[in-house]
């Protein structure tokens, strides 16, 4: 049986979330949620992809059966718990696969992500992380998940429509009721140069018409076994760890797992000082309780400093 949502649900705290967004379909956005988590779960963190697209493939791409099981969907209705609706991925990963559904249908609705925010929040016991793909484009669904992010990744391609409609998913969503990270991944790019120029352009446009920094993140380099071969299925990291694909995918993945750390201490911080007491009197000054203390290495630490290609 579900659990009742409680007065507040929606606002419930969730486990490290990671939403990848596209600026437009085809720019490969669920082939980086995929194989980002594979890249987590080998990182030794129990990582969680839920498929919250419109158009959900993840499934597909990942080779998982759709037919038995629940879904998002069946979560939504009510008809599971979140437990429930998980089931094995690739390399160890965990799913909660979606359903295709258009994106303004009921199941898009402002109390459906509600619903879904509230089941995401009771997975803390079974996952470390989650990655939500949310799709493409900016919609009262994608962002109100990215009000509840860690990390927004917007993905695009080095074409120029592909920029374009990232730069507008990333003027509509990233307003400042969102205090995630937010960063632009150019998939699909041939080389470094290529995909500095991308993120040159994006991040001048934001600081320049939005007042707002966006910062880059490991690319994904394209991978060319598939344009030589009938085999037009995304690329799997897992399958090919040691390819140029494969090694960035791995790269992206040790980015993320920084990015989280961080966001783990400063809550950490944040929750040390609202335990700080103060008395209310006048000239005293605040007084921390002894208990209050995080013991010796409770505090997490970041992983070896990532740095870009």
């Amino acid at each position: 049986m579900q659990p009742a949502m409680p007065c507040g649900h929606a606002d419930a705290p969730l486990p490290p979330t990671i939403v990848v967004t596209g600026g437009k379909g085809g720019v490969g956005t669920t082939t980086v949620a995929l194989n980002l988590a594979v890249a987590m779960t080998h990182l030794g963190r129990r990582t969680a992809l839920v498929d919250a697209a419109p158009q959900a493939d993840a499934a597909q791409l990942a080779g998982v059966d759709t037919l038995r099981g629940w879904c998002l969907n069946d979560l939504l209705d009510g008809l599971c718990t979140a437990t429930d609706a998980l089931r094995p991925g690739p390399a160890g990963t965990l799913l909660v696969a979606g359903r295709w559904a258009s994106s303004s249908s009921q199941e898009r609705s402002s109390p459906a992500v509600d619903r879904l925010l509230w089941h995401l929040s009771t997975m803390e016991v079974d996952v470390d992380v989650l990655i939500i793909d949310s799709g493409s484009g900016s919609t009262p669904w994608s962002r109100r998940l990215w009000q509840r992010a860690n990390l927004v990744l917007v993905v695009t391609t080095p074409a120029d429509v592909a920029m374009l409609d990232a730069y507008a998913t990333l003027k509509r969503g990233a307003g400042a009721d969102v205090t995630a990270d937010i960063h632009v991944l150019v998939n699909q790019c041939d080389g470094a140069a290529a995909a500095k120029d991308v993120e040159r352009r994006i991040a001048t446009a934001c600081r320049r018409f939005l007042g707002r920094t966006v910062q880059r993140t490991p690319r994904l380099l394209r991978h060319v076994a598939a344009l030589d071969s009938d085999d037009w299925r995304a690329p799997r990291a897992w399958e090919m760890p040691d390819s140029p694909f494969g090694r960035s995918v791995q790269q992206l993945g040790r980015f993320a797992a920084d990015v989280l750390a961080r966001h783990r201490t400063r809550d950490a911080v944040a929750t040390l000082l609202r335990r700080i007491t103060f008395d209310g009197q006048p000239g005293n000054q605040s007084q921390m309780r002894p208990d209050s203390l995080p013991a010796p290495g409770q505090l997490p630490t970041c992983s070896k400093e990532f740095s870009p290609c």
